[in-house]
């Protein structure tokens, strides 16, 4: 099993308290054929002197070093540099079950999948951990099963993090610069790809939650103009796979977050054109409803929406 490598992606930025332990982690792997790759995306702390240090110490580990530019630009350098048949991004705050890696591989080769998932576990605080459970049972779905999932339940998740992918699903995939909650955009793109993910029960990552960490300092997702956003690709994804019930539903999730606009930070004409461009563009998603299902009562919810969100909110609340 081992003769495969496996890339391990680490962006890495001003977390000099937590890196040693996430990196020692990786390294402890009862999978030894490993690549690490610790991309600094311009720390100001020590965290790219430890790189450094790693990378002079251990022949597996590389330390890439660029300007400032955010969690998916961190992750896409290392993807251009990544060598292995499998892949892992792993945040540099949080670490690994000694055994993740190696579960991992022995599943995903075993099921013959493109991605393989195990649980995590959420802690907020230093504290011991026993070795995670390895009893649990692999449960394989196809890729359309798991996007059903990921917004049913956190059995799988719709984060990069607690994954191992084949390598040859990245061969124009990329993560989206600039975006809050990326991992939301990355894993629609990633599963509308797949034909079967293996999912593991077993907690072998270890997700460690503080006030530095990634989601703690994105804040509440519901304030961003990229939950409604990545809603409506949702949406059109199921619209196009024929569930338009599922479809509906999370257009009406990213119009109910539209209507909340004073969540919003408009103070700009560009974030002022971002906010009407997603109104229009779930008039749209209502208009291509209309044409699949043929309820024109859906057209006539694109036109409301299109002369605003007040008027459509005044036509919801006289229909009911």
């Amino acid at each position: 099993m081992e003769t495969e490598l496996i890339s391990v992606i680490v962006p890495v930025y001003n977390v000099e308290r937590y890196l040693r332990r996430c990196v020692d982690s990786i390294l402890h792997q009862t999978y030894r054929n490993l690549e690490v790759l610790l991309v600094d995306d311009g720390s100001t702390d020590a965290s790219g002197a430890i790189c450094d240090k790693y990378a002079a110490q251990e022949e597996r580990v590389t330390a890439v070093h660029q300007k400032n530019g955010g969690l998916s630009a961190a992750r896409n350098a290392g993807l251009e540099r990544a060598q292995g048949t499998y892949l892992c991004f792993v945040d540099s705050d949080d670490f690994l079950d000694s055994r993740m890696l190696e579960t991992l591989c022995r599943d995903l080769q075993e099921q013959d999948a493109d991605v393989a998932v195990v649980g995590f576990r959420m802690f907020e605080r230093e504290e011991a951990l026993a070795p995670a459970e390895l009893t649990v049972p692999v449960q394989c779905m196809t890729g359309r099963e798991a996007i059903r999932s990921t917004l049913v339940s956190d059995e799988l998740g719709d984060f990069a993090w607690n994954k191992l992918y084949k390598r040859a699903m990245f061969d124009t995939l990329r993560f989206r610069d600039g975006k809050r909650y990326e991992d939301q955009f990355f894993m629609l793109d990633v599963l509308r790809r797949c034909q079967t993910v293996a999912c593991l029960g077993y907690q072998g990552y270890r997700y460690v939650q503080h006030s530095a960490s990634t989601m703690a300092v994105a804040g509440v997702a519901s304030n961003y103009l990229e939950r409604p956003e990545y809603l409506l690709e949702w949406s059109r994804y199921f619209a196009e796979k024929g569930n338009y019930l599922r479809a509906e539903g999370l257009l009406n999730d990213a119009i109910e977050n539209l209507s909340q606009k004073e969540n919003f930070d408009l103070s700009t004409q560009r974030q002022q054109a971002r906010y009407h461009e997603l109104r229009h563009s779930c008039a749209e998603v209502y208009r291509l409803l209309s044409h699949r299902t043929g309820r024109e009562s859906m057209l006539l919810r694109a036109g409301l929406l299109r002369l605003g969100l007040p008027l459509y909110r005044i036509f919801l609340k006289h229909k009911t």
